[in-house]
């Protein structure tokens, strides 16, 4: 097995067991979609129009759920320095951290987003838009999340700082995501298009973020 394979391994196994593993993000996905309906009335035509942001958001907040643990676990015991002295370049390690993150954690938000959206009223077709622009924006949530916690990375009680740092620069995926779903919906033509920048962000995050997160981690480490 490679040095690759095996930290994603290791990896994978860490966020799957550490913090209730996807159960976690899921749940507290579903209490913030069931707790809508109860603060914005029962109208069917109200529910729907909303759905497609509200599912949205809360896969976002979801996925900062286990960002605190993505980098700070590592640099409080160690293992941050094992892996700077590895053959697994610290750039390399963040995109590791970042799909094991997606695959062990993230994974159940677009089968949620999917059950939401037909439970609030939306129908299979544009269920189906939300859901599938929920899997191209995950590893574009994981990323920023992952920068930020490296950003945070050994500072008490960071949950806080890190949301604030990840969430403005989440915003215009969830704004892609959820206009997918309201495209759909509505029969507007421009599903596809949001699919298609919602894609295209995960590709800039995959791009960009792991170079600032080796670079913040490498900050903390001298």
């Amino acid at each position: 097995m490679s040095a690759f394979a095996a930290v994603f391994v290791r990896e994978w196994r860490l966020a799957a067991a550490g913090g209730g593993g996807p159960a976690g993000p899921a749940a507290f996905m579903l209490a913030a979609l069931a707790l809508v309906p109860l603060a914005i009335g029962p109208d069917p035509d109200i529910l729907r129009a909303a759905a497609p942001g509200v599912i949205a958001f809360a896969a976002l907040l979801a996925s900062l759920q286990g960002a605190e643990r993505l980098f700070g676990d590592d640099l409080s015991d160690g293992t941050l320095e094992l892996y700077a002295l590895s053959p697994v370049s610290l750039t390399a390690l963040s995109v590791i951290k970042a799909g094991a993150y997606v695959s062990a954690v993230l994974w159940p938000a677009p089968l949620i987003g999917f059950v939401a959206a037909m439970a609030y009223g939306m129908d299979g077709p544009s269920a189906g838009a939300l859901s599938l622009g929920l899997v191209l924006a995950l590893p574009g949530l994981a990323l920023v999340s992952g920068f930020a916690g490296a950003l945070a990375a050994g500072v008490k009680r960071s949950g806080l700082l890190i949301a604030l740092i990840a969430a403005p620069l989440q915003v215009p995926l969830l704004v892609f995501v959820a206009g997918a779903g309201r495209a759909a919906l509505e029969g507007t033509g421009l599903a596809g298009a949001n699919l298609m920048l919602a894609g295209a962000f995960s590709l800039a995050a995959l791009a960009l973020a792991p170079f600032g997160m080796a670079a913040a981690l490498r900050g903390r480490l001298e």
